[in-house]
């Protein structure tokens, strides 16, 4: 049976590792394509009592707040203790997310076609009905010190739900693989790629010699290779959000930014970007080398491709798996610089932007949203003819 032809109202139940309000990522996009198909109830990690102030009195008040946030898309807010995902008050927490989305789904008068989980601290609700979905959207196990998670208990959540998901995706070749070496799981793990968005209509291009890079400035990043590219006098567009920790790399970064040869705009909303990509050649994925940025898929690869950019990125198996001429793939920092600079060199061709975006398109959160809808379709056909067998046995 298709969910959506059902007659009862059917919903996809997101729990998010990320707020509605968070960096726009994967989550997030994923979501407002799925909500063109399907309802969408967006699950935010668990609101602090004393945070509540800062992120909106209603919902301290209320305890849980529903808030139309998107097209088809509805979020849950939900306050909890502090330290809710600590210790002993972590499967306290599991306990209340399982009766805080049974009460939201009653108040909403729906039933869930499908549940999913894309939080390394949060556990899939086996008292909530629906096909059970864990999407792995980066290896949280090497990147728990990153993120500032426990690492006791992403690896104890990532079991669990390997153990609880009727399917389980991951976002990257090697994600998928790291998956299906672990013991216990249900099934075997699939892809599910990041996507892009492709801007609507074409914006007016008037490229410079400028190289841009857009998204969170932290640690993943290979600064070393960054300063290099400025100290050569490679015009640098900088677009995002400082999130670095470490204090030396925090003092490495500040110099880069401040760099003459560099322009830091912070965050932008993302409508802003197409105009801000049409001024630039080519756009940048500068990674370290590190188990957690192997097993990444870099949103920001496809977001150039979309704009109509040549790319440049350092070594990854999610960038050789897109397998683009129009992705550059450098092995060390000399061949990173020299393909940088080919391109600033290239002057911009309709035909190839065209043929960039033609390639993006292919890769859109709206096709990721249907094979994934494909897959909990198919899911219930499957548990549709199992019970029917079941039942004509017994007769």
């Amino acid at each position: 049976m298709n969910f959506r032809d059902s007659k009862t109202i059917k919903i996809f139940v997101y729990i998010s590792g990320n707020r509605w309000d968070d960096v726009e990522g994967t989550d997030r996009r994923l979501a407002a394509a799925l909500g063109e198909d399907i309802p969408v109830l967006w699950v935010d990690p668990p609101l602090a009592v004393h945070r509540a102030f800062d992120r909106g009195a209603r919902a301290l008040f209320r305890g849980i707040e529903l808030q139309d946030v998107a097209p088809g898309i509805t979020r849950l807010r939900w306050l909890f203790v502090p330290g809710a995902t600590r210790g002993a008050v972590a499967p306290l927490t599991a306990a209340a997310l399982y009766n805080v989305i049974n009460r939201c789904l009653k108040v909403l008068g729906v039933a869930p076609a499908a549940v999913m989980c894309t939080s390394p601290v949060m556990t899939l609700p086996d008292r909530v009905s629906g096909t059970k979905i864990l999407y792995v959207t980066d290896d949280w196990v090497s990147g728990a010190d990153l993120m500032g998670l426990s690492l006791r208990l992403v690896k104890k959540n990532l079991v669990r739900n390997l153990q609880r998901a009727d399917i389980t995706l991951a976002v990257s070749p090697h994600l998928v693989n790291t998956l299906n070496r672990e013991p216990g799981r249900q099934v075997e793990a699939g892809l599910l790629p990041n996507g892009c968005v492709l801007p609507a209509g074409t914006a007016q291009s008037s490229r410079g010699r400028t190289a841009a890079l857009v998204g969170t400035l932290n640690e993943r990043l290979d600064l070393a290779l960054l300063e290099k590219l400025a100290e050569s006098g490679t015009p640098l567009l900088v677009i995002g959000p400082r999130a670095d920790k470490d204090p030396a790399f925090s003092a490495r970064l500040d110099r880069f930014l401040a760099a003459d040869t560099v322009r830091w705009l912070g965050k932008l909303p993302a409508a802003s970007l197409p105009g801000y990509l049409a001024t630039a050649s080519v756009g940048l994925t500068p990674y370290v080398s590190s188990e957690f940025n192997r097993a990444s898929f870099p949103l920001k690869t496809l977001d150039y491709l979309a704009a109509g950019l040549a790319v440049v990125a350092t070594d990854l198996p999610a960038v050789r798996w897109l397998d683009s001429e129009d992705v550059a793939v450098a092995k060390d920092h000399t061949e990173f610089l020299n393909l940088v600079h080919l391109a600033l060199r290239t002057p911009s061709d309709p035909a190839t932007e065209a043929r960039r975006r033609s390639f993006a398109g292919s890769h859109s959160w709206s096709a990721r949203s249907s094979a994934l809808l494909a897959l909990v379709d198919a899911r219930a056909s499957k548990t549709a003819s199992t019970r029917t067998a079941v039942s004509l046995a017994k007769e």
